[in-house]
This record gives structure tokens, C-alpha cells and sequence, in this order.
């Protein structure tokens, strides 16, 4: 059903719209953010699209189709993502059966998580891209005939990781698509894909989400998930700098928001203050070896800091709230675009997505983090 999903009333009276006239395409663009529901709105348009019981154009969730495309482990709703490199494909092997036995369960158990909420960023080691194999497995079952009015939905999440031959693969189906089937992409980097990909495909954008939203579904979900152990006050920050994304501020949370705010807060002051012994500590301490990302969402703190300050610069004078997502710090925001007034916002922003592109090339944090502070140093003044 339709209230599974966090906002997005625009996308979801679309959609709608697009199955009532009865002319469904046979290939679907999902774009927009990471965590603003494109995967959980594929899935209930898959149940839309197979519900035995629809009710004022809504699935019933109830039926044995809706239950089962909600596993993600059905032949109505095959979902490929990026998966490890497994052993050398065999003819007409699943692609799961390739993995190691680890990767495989891996595997599994994030699924499983997914399944359970659909806004869940699944994390698997080394699944940067997906496989090539994975495209060819599609392209067989796609093929394959099924009886009845239902209809095979192939929900591709993170499209955008496919590299070329991957890509090729999947456009051969594009070109000659079976009409009981629909193709779902959903990518948060849409323009990472080829133009033949896209140009193939009904686009449909997603929003960020309200911020309001996001609190009140995580605190509805607290209160029935003993591991939710989080306060309303951090709940708050992590969905204030959550840019709209609903994983993003599970992520922050998960990682601790208020103290990696604060690290984020003391990595700048020891370098403004040429305080390099802080500074080093704080670069080497930060790496978890557990969890590579846990510098990427340093990173990303930092830029909301530099965005915060680019809307104070330029809302010199409009008395109106600005919106920010740093809230409870407006008063330090202030203070520091007055004390460095000349700033170069833009380059230091440009500096810190690099410095995450890097993170992605496995160059060791530890070197991004002490490089990144001497730039950032000689761009603030």
C-alpha cells in the first residue's frame, strides 16, 4: 500500500495515474537522492502491478502476490544490486550460486533487513558493481513466458554501478522488451548512465524528503525496534542533516551523529589553530576498520557545514529563518563567516567530493584526511 511510503505524493499520484490508463512502460527511471524511497516505491508498484485484491487503485498487501513481492524473493519481483565477484560463471548458473558461502549469506541476511524496510541501504563487502552476470540472468528470465495477467517486474537498484558491458547487456532487452514484463532502474547518480539506457526509459524523480517525515517514521519505528536506542535530540540532528534521505539519517545515527559532528567541529579548529598533533590524532583515530564509510560521512558532515555557510553568505540581510541544516549552531555559523569572511566555500566543497571519490578508490583515509586539512587550511581566511 502506498502509506508503506515516506512523502513523495507527487511520484505516487503519477504512478498511479500511469496504471489506471492502462499503458504501463516497459522500462521505468527511478532518480533522485540515496534514501528518498525510489527502491520502496518500485516494490509497491510491483505489488500494484500483480495485486489480487486492488482497492481504489491500491494493492491490498494482504494477498499471496503482495506478500511475496514484498520478500524480494519472488519470480514477480527480481532484484539485482551490486554483488561481490564470484567464482567463473557456469552455464545457466544462478548468479547467487557463485558467490562464496560467506558472500552468500551475506547476502541473505541484508535482504532479509531490506525486506523488512524497504529504505534499508543494504552494505555488502566489496559489491562495487553489478555484474555482468547478473544482467545476462536477467535478460534469460525476462524471456521466459508465465501464464496469467500478472506481470515480472525487474527492479535494478543503484543502476548507475553498471559498467559498459553490463549496460550493453541490458539494452538489447530495452530495444526488444516482452510485454508482460517492466523494468524499474533506480539510480541516485542518474547521469553516471549511458544515454542509450536512459533515453529508453519513463523518468520519474524523486524529492528529498520532509524533515518532519523522516523524524516521525524513525520514531515510530523506535518504538517497536529494541536496537533503536537513539533520543529524540539525536534523531532531530541526524534527520536536520540528512539532506531528505531517510538511510542517510539511519546512517548517521548508527555512527554516532553528535560525536561525529563534534569531530568534524575539532578536525577544523586543529588545523585553523596549527594544532597538527590533534590534528594527526584525529585523522588516525577516525578510520574504523570495521566500517570503511565512517570517514565518507565525516566528509559529508563537513559539507553540510560549508553549504550552511554558503546560505548564511548569501542571505546577508534577508531577515527571513534561513534554512539550515546545521540549526542548533547558526550562532557558530555566523561567527565564522564573520571571522573568515573570504572563504572559498565553493573550492573547499569541490575539495571534499573529491576527497570522497578518493575514499572510493581504497586510498587510505588517514592520507585523504591529513591532505584535505592542509588544502582546506590555506582556503579559509
Amino acid at each position: 500500500m502506498w502509506n508503506n511510503i515516506i512523502g513523495q505524493q507527487r511520484v505516487i499520484d503519477r504512478l498511479t495515474a500511469i496504471y489506471n490508463s492502462g499503458r504501463i512502460s516497459h522500462a521505468f527511471l527511478f532518480s533522485g537522492d540515496a534514501g528518498t524511497g525510489k527502491d520502496a516505491v518500485a516494490v509497491e508498484f510491483a505489488k500494484l502491478l500483480n495485486c489480487t485484491g486492488i482497492v481504489n487503485s491500491e494493492s491490498c498487501d494482504k494477498c499471496k502476490n503482495c506478500k511475496s513481492i514484498s520478500s524480494l524473493k519472488h519470480e514477480l519481483l527480481n532484484f539485482v544490486c551490486a554483488l561481490p565477484s564470484g567464482r567463473p560463471e557456469q552455464s545457466q548458473q544462478n548468479i547467487l550460486e557463485s558467490l562464496s558461502q560467506t558472500d552468500y549469506q551475506n547476502f541473505l541476511t541484508e535482504l532479509n533487513k531490506k525486506s523488512r524496510n524497504l529504505y534499508y541501504r543494504m552494505s555488502l563487502p566489496n559489491a562495487n558493481n553489478i555484474r555482468i552476470d547478473s544482467i545476462r540472468e536477467l535478460v534469460r528470465k525476462i524471456y521466459l513466458s508465465h501464464s496469467g495477467k500478472t506481470r515480472k517486474v525487474f527492479l535494478i537498484s543503484e543502476a548507475e554501478k553498471m559498467k559498459q558491458e553490463a549496460a550493453n547487456a541490458l539494452l538489447k532487452v530495452l530495444e526488444e522488451p516482452p510485454g508482460n514484463s517492466v523494468l524499474i532502474l533506480t539510480a541516485s547518480k542518474p547521469e553516471q548512465l549511458p544515454q542509450t539506457i536512459t533515453g529508453r526509459c519513463q523518468k520519474i524523480s524523486f524529492e528529498p524528503l520532509p524533515v518532519d517525515k523522516i523524524i516521525e517514521n524513525i520514531i515510530k519505528e523506535s518504538e517497536t525496534n529494541l536496537d533503536f536506542k537513539f533520543t529524540q535530540e539525536e534523531i532531530k540532528l541526524a534527520s536536520n542533516l540528512s539532506s531528505g534521505s531517510y538511510s542517510r539519517t539511519l546512517d548517521l545515527l548508527n555512527y554516532g551523529v553528535k560525536e561525529l559532528r563534534e569531530t568534524c567541529l575539532n578536525f577544523m579548529i586543529s588545523f585553523l589553530k596549527n594544532d597538527y598533533a590533534e590534528l594527526v590524532s584525529i585523522c588516525r583515530n577516525l578510520p574504523d576498520r570495521t566500517d570503511k564509510d565512517k570517514p565518507k560521512y565525516l566528509l559529508y558532515v563537513l559539507k553540510t557545514w560549508f553549504r550552511d555557510l554558503l546560505t548564511i553568505r548569501y542571505s546577508s540581510g534577508n531577515h527571513q529563518p534561513l534554512s539550515i541544516s546545521n540549526t542548533d549552531l547558526r550562532d557558530r555559523l555566523t561567527a565564522f563567516q564573520k571571522n573568515y569572511p573570504a572563504t572559498d566555500i565553493f573550492k573547499i566543497i569541490l575539495l571534499l567530493e573529491d576527497a570522497e571519490k578518493m575514499l572510493g578508490q581504497n586510498v587510505h583515509p588517514e592520507f585523504i584526511l591529513t591532505d584535505l586539512s592542509f588544502q582546506m587550511q590555506s582556503l579559509i581566511k
